[in-house]
């Protein structure tokens, strides 16, 4: 057991896992040849299952009883799941309504009678599923890495955890032809990068003010979700259009940062007594 080690050496064990067994899932399906999307599926379960090796195989700390609730599962956090859903309707809504009001890509309007409880009742389903194959990612880089960051600050913890996580689609992204296949990688890598980092500020500071891991959870697959929808009513009108919104896209990335940085700006660098206090060491 190395229960010896820091919270930050855990943390640092912990993505050093979580990118091994990224690389070792896209390295057998491509072994194996496979042309099946389950390996995106598959890896998105990856940090729930290293966060596993953490508190029950390499440490005690699951053992513990104050280990699980590390992990923010016990606690709903229902108070905050409107904002959850809320913060990527802003995000995308200024994105892409700024690319169509300016001719840049053009606007798709549904048709055909009753379109929109259609299209609610898509949306809603997609969300649905989504949930659960987020919650795997997200009890890996929210749940248990976030707050063995803690020790650096909570500014730097959200960002860094945004960051790292990140960094663990690029085995999926450079080693598939499932993810992220468009435009110049040069290009919509660190693009991609910058977004999930901005995106993990605002996971991150859901999950350290309500002590719970369900809205950055929600978040996190309402993103997906509304990105889906945005995507379907907008027609590109150039290839580079792939670098204005979407994913790898400058403009979602800009706006984000900034929905980010206030996010930031209000919840932890202001007198907010909100935030709960840092989780101890087990």
């Amino acid at each position: 057991m190395l229960n010896h080690l820091s919270e930050l050496k855990k943390a640092s064990l912990f993505y050093f896992i979580v990118m091994a067994l990224s690389l070792a899932l896209v390295m057998f399906f491509r072994l194996a040849a496979s042309k099946s999307e389950i390996v995106l599926i598959a890896n998105m379960l990856t940090p729930a299952l290293a966060a596993v090796i953490m508190l029950y195989v390499l440490t005690s700390d699951g053992n513990k009883r104050k280990g699980p609730f590390s992990l923010g599962l016990t606690r709903s956090g229902w108070h905050s799941w409107g904002l959850a859903l809320l913060l990527p309707l802003i995000v995308l809504t200024i994105t892409y309504g700024l690319v169509w009001l300016s001719g840049a890509a053009g606007f798709l309007a549904p048709t055909g009678d009753g379109w929109f409880p259609k299209l609610f009742i898509q949306r809603l389903i997609n969300l649905l599923i989504l949930i659960p194959l987020v919650l795997g990612e997200e009890i890996g880089f929210r749940g248990y890495l976030l707050p063995r960051l803690r020790e650096l600050g909570s500014t730097k913890a959200v960002v860094i955890s945004g960051f790292l996580h990140g960094t663990w689609h690029l085995p999926l992204i450079l080693l598939t032809s499932f993810y992220l296949t468009e435009g110049n990688r040069l290009l919509t890598i660190p693009l991609f990068l910058m977004l999930l980092t901005a995106a993990g500020v605002m996971y991150g500071v859901l999950r350290l003010t309500t002590d719970s891991l369900w809205p950055s959870v929600i978040l996190h697959a309402a993103f997906n979700a509304f990105l889906g929808l945005f995507t379907t009513l907008t027609v590109a009108r150039s290839p580079l259009t792939i670098y204005i919104i979407g994913e790898s896209g400058v403009l979602t990335v800009a706006v984000a940062a900034g929905v980010a940085f206030w996010f930031l700006q209000r919840w932890l660098n202001t007198r907010s007594t909100n935030l709960v206090e840092p989780i101890p060491a087990e």
